[in-house]
């Protein structure tokens, strides 16, 4: 029986980018802003998650990502500004979104999903809505502190970076927290 890997494909997020939104969380949590976490170190840009594949799949799942890669230049993003999903009034995720060349972006995504789609992945029923996880609420929040911390950061850049290649991460959840190891890179084409 193959080993399976809890995998997904991403975008590395460079460290200065991670401090600048750590230093946001810190912020948060001086505020009294309750939720649990993301480390630093483990933020990314999910572009689709696999879930668990047998591990002798992940040379095929790298040929499919160097074939969505294929076409697609290196584009310039923004980390910028704080939002929850779903919403205020209920706030499930903490997230900061992006700006730059998001339409790139997406454009990567779909032909991302569309190459594992090719290989039998199931393909995302909800929008592709390209953010940062900050934190995770598991219980009600206060609508003031949190509301106030939105206005503060709404307009906020958190660092420019360049995207030049996908990842595909294995997963490994922990105790401490997931630990994420690369399986495989794929440069993006130059322009």
């Amino acid at each position: 029986m193959s080993a399976l890997l809890r995998a997904f494909v991403a975008v590395e997020i460079p460290e200065d980018v991670r401090a600048a939104l750590d230093a946001v969380q810190e912020r948060l949590r001086q505020q009294l802003v309750r939720a649990r976490w993301v480390r630093s170190g483990s933020m990314h840009l999910t572009l689709k998650f696999l879930g668990d594949i047998p591990a002798a799949q992940v040379a095929g799942v790298a040929d499919a990502l160097r074939e969505a890669a294929r076409g697609h230049a290196a584009l310039r993003l923004s980390a910028a500004g704080i939002g929850a999903f779903p919403g205020l009034r209920r706030p499930r995720i903490l997230w900061t979104g992006f700006s730059g060349e998001t339409e790139p972006l997406a454009d990567l995504q779909r032909s991302v999903e569309e190459g594992l789609a090719a290989l039998g992945f199931p393909r995302e029923e909800r929008p592709f809505r390209a953010h940062l996880t900050l934190g995770r609420f598991s219980e009600p929040v206060a609508p003031g502190p949190l509301g106030e911390a939105l206005k503060a950061f709404a307009t906020a850049s958190f660092g420019e970076f360049a995207v030049q290649e996908l990842v595909l991460f294995q997963s490994e959840l922990k105790p401490s927290g997931a630990v994420y190891t690369a399986l495989a890179r794929v440069k993006l084409d130059e322009p």
